[in-house]
């Protein structure tokens, strides 16, 4: 009986003797480790986590006055994500305020600027396609019918020919975010609030040439949707990333048969953006990989088990500010195995500061699913990548864009293209980058002359831009910018 005495004192003598700066570091790990990777100090500056802090105690139970600012409709939803009691107590949660006030920075520290070439592999021109102020959410190519699709925040569906002559539009509940061809029908996710909210107003529709059609509704802001047969019944199912705010979900929907779709949540967290669905195992069911940001920032590897169950396993992990965005897979390195592409730099919310960390990285795979980040380019604001032998020289090279680029020093940089030249990605910029905020990316032979061309869509959205290049923007504004490739040098 006497042993279990001896632990506890021990235990309270160890803890008596902690001091008050190893106690708030003790308390940051514990509870800031809880809901996703525990953040650093040093990734921000102290007045950004003065900003970042405040929601943290929402989300912990701590204050929810901050809801108060939220519409009607969203407070249900929201209080339902958020602990019923207070993860922590008041105390103890400013003794972690005291800490990360203490150990964060000033001021981040930089990466020196990199020089970059001008851009000689495309032929770069710009476009006014839609004759108003570009507020572009999706921006697809169907190969197939030889169309452009192209929705805005005003929730109008264009279609265009490669040649950007209008061919129709069709006016949509809400702006779209996604869409599906796969030599069917087009399926569309439409995000029902586009702004960060809970409310489930998105669907998938269904568009003919006669009708719209809702094959599935109520999600919380769907971003992305991808269709394939799971379970190998010869029905096409949905996987549907509903981004969400402080709730979403991954789900996938079991085709049930004459349009009744069944909803399998398998991951009820906010954040899913992008899925990648192919047979990873080589079982003869399609696997999922997604990948996560708002917070919990991840890839995860869904393993496909038969009825609609998955094996999950997280394969990478990011600190909660890093701002994932996007990513493709290529096999890099030539090793048989499929990497990562990821892409970091959102920078939209509490924290909006130059961060080092922010930029597109290659992850390597070693065979067995285990990653190593073999290369980073800092580019801030980074969003999108597309990994693709652009030139045709039997390597890959990388396409990105930036929605937060250095706009007093480098608005250029909101697109970006890294030239393989033996394993060596050279950065190349084009001027006429400068002339608009580019959201989306579309890689498209569009001239069908063997080479994969960019297409970029813009949407101007005022945060973090200057008020001179803001007026350059509403003055002249420009909506599409073609990157037709040259072909080989």
């Amino acid at each position: 009986m006497r042993f279990p005495v001896l632990v506890i004192v021990t235990v309270m003598l160890s803890v008596s003797c902690t001091t008050k700066e190893e106690k708030e570091e003790r308390l940051a790990n514990q509870y800031c480790g809880t809901c996703h990777s525990y953040p650093e100090p040093s990734l921000l500056s102290k007045d950004a986590w003065r900003t970042v802090m405040p929601q943290m105690a929402v989300r912990m139970g701590i204050d929810i006055s901050p809801l108060l600012r939220l519409s009607e409709e969203d407070y249900p939803y929201v209080v339902h994500t958020l602990p019923s009691n207070p993860m922590i107590s008041e105390v103890d949660f400013q003794s972690i305020i005291d800490y990360y006030e203490r150990e964060a920075p000033d001021s981040l520290i930089l990466p020196p600027d990199v020089p970059m070439k001008v851009l000689d592999q495309f032929e770069v021109k710009e476009m006014k396609v839609l004759k108003q102020r570009p507020t572009i959410t999706m921006l697809r190519a169907d190969t197939v019918e030889k169309r452009l699709w192209i929705s805005n925040r005003h929730s109008v569906l264009y279609q265009y020919d490669f040649n950007f002559k209008r061919v129709d539009s069709i006016q949509l509940t809400s702006p779209a975010s996604s869409i599906i061809f796969n030599g069917q029908e087009p399926m569309i996710s439409l995000m029902g609030i586009m702004d960060p909210n809970d409310q489930p107003k998105g669907s998938v529709i269904g568009l003919d040439s006669d009708s719209i059609k809702t094959m599935i509704d109520a999600i919380r802001r769907p971003v992305f949707i991808e269709r394939a047969d799971l379970d190998n019944d010869k029905q096409e199912d949905f996987i549907v990333c509903a981004f969400g705010n402080y709730g979403g979900s991954l789900s996938v929907y079991q085709n049930a048969g004459n349009g009744q779709f069944i909803e399998h949540t398998i991951t009820p967290m906010p954040g899913s953006r992008k899925v990648v669905v192919r047979d990873f195992n080589d079982d003869g069911l399609p696997d999922i990989l997604a990948m996560f940001s708002q917070g919990d920032e991840h890839f995860s590897l869904y393993t496909n088990a038969g009825n609609f169950r998955f094996r999950v396993t997280t394969l990478l992990k990011f600190p909660p500010v890093y701002g994932t965005e996007f990513f493709d897979v290529a096999d890099f390195n030539k090793d048989g195995y499929w990497d990562i592409i990821y892409t970091n730099g959102d920078n939209a919310d509490y924290s909006v500061i130059k961060k080092p960390y922010h930029g597109v990285r290659i992850f390597l795979n070693d065979g067995k699913n285990q990653f190593t980040e073999s290369w980073f380019q800092p580019l801030y604001g980074c969003s999108m990548a597309f990994a693709r032998d652009f030139d045709r020289d039997g390597d890959v090279d990388i396409a990105t864009t930036s929605f937060f680029p250095d706009f007093t020093k480098h608005p250029e940089r909101g697109f970006v293209y890294f030239e393989n030249n033996n394993g060596k990605l050279e950065p190349y910029i084009t001027p006429l980058a400068a002339d608009a905020r580019w959201l989306l990316m579309e890689p498209v032979d569009i001239d069908a002359d063997g080479y994969t061309d960019l297409l970029l869509g813009a949407l101007d959205f005022d945060t973090g831009v200057p008020s001179d290049l803001d007026k350059r923007y509403y003055e002249n504004p420009v909506d599409i910018l073609v990157l037709k490739n040259k072909g080989k040098k």
